[in-house]
């Protein structure tokens, strides 16, 4: 049973879990405990994404168990219900501002994303560092460094999915999911457009998204992204492409098309002011 309370504020003390159920003991240890809540694909997709310190939110309700909130912010406003445990934060008053977001150069996000090959894919993971946090609050009963690879990064988030790859290298300026970014930014017109043209055509850092999956042009030849059997990797541009293209059409906006396809966003600041002289 929720208890309702009024709206306390908060800024996160830590890298910061979200999740999306409010049973988040539940997520950690099972009936042996040390087994976590994985799917087929042995993804925990009960967590949403993980806040970046100082990110401010709103407490808007305490639940049953100890310790978690149901929260709102704008760092990750999706509709849904989302939780956190209150030890990751402090309270601060309502004129508290938002965290400042700075974008790195794009030499700098080049070369983080260059560090980050083989990094683990874990699902709503954008802190690649990993929480240690985590295996202190939900300890496992086993120690940790005892068990599999797996569950010891999923357990603390030492990872990165899809989106969380850009959200994090760019300091969260990228939106987080999917959803939106196949609207974020400004569009590269592909429509119609060869294999050849449409690499003609792209930037550095510009992505190629759609509702589901995001990859990132690390230069005129390559592709990088974050895959669930392969964590963080590097392919060909030209091959990465024709995979794409041969199950998806691009199109030059997401909204105004239909059936499988991608679009190209371009959303570094430097590319735009370039474009716009």
């Amino acid at each position: 049973m929720a208890q309702s309370v009024n709206v306390q504020y908060a800024v996160t003390q830590f890298p910061t879990p979200v999740f999306n159920t409010s049973n988040v003991s539940t997520c950690f240890g099972g009936d042996d405990g040390d087994t976590l809540a994985l799917d087929d694909q042995g993804l925990m997709k009960t967590v949403e994404t993980v806040l970046f310190p100082q990110s401010k939110i709103e407490l808007l309700e305490q639940v049953a168990q100890f310790s978690i909130w149901r929260i709102r912010t704008s760092e990750y406003d999706y509709g849904g219900n989302y939780y956190i445990d209150d030890r990751f934060v402090q309270l601060v008053p309502n004129a508290f501002g938002n965290r400042t977001i700075s974008i790195p150069a794009m030499p700098t996000i080049l070369s983080k994303l260059d560090k980050l090959v083989g990094t683990r894919y874990v699902w709503g993971g954008n802190w690649p560092q990993g929480i240690d946090l985590m295996s202190q609050l939900y300890p496992s009963r086993t120690p940790l460094h005892q068990l599999s690879s797996l569950v010891q990064d999923t357990w603390k988030f030492k990872g990165l999915d899809c989106s969380g790859l850009f959200h994090y290298v760019s300091g969260g300026y990228t939106a987080r999911n999917t959803s939106r970014l196949v609207n974020f930014g400004k569009a590269v017109p592909i429509e119609g457009l060869s294999l050849s043209e449409i690499i003609s055509k792209v930037n550095d850092l510009d992505l190629i998204v759609w509702e589901g999956h995001a990859i990132g042009v690390f230069d005129e030849k390559t592709a990088i992204e974050s895959k669930v059997s392969e964590g963080v990797v590097k392919t060909k541009l030209s091959d990465r492409l024709v995979e794409i293209m041969k199950d998806r059409k691009p199109v030059n906006k997401w909204n105004d098309s239909e059936g499988p396809r991608f679009v190209i966003r371009r959303w570094h600041p430097d590319h735009l002011v370039e474009e716009s002289i």
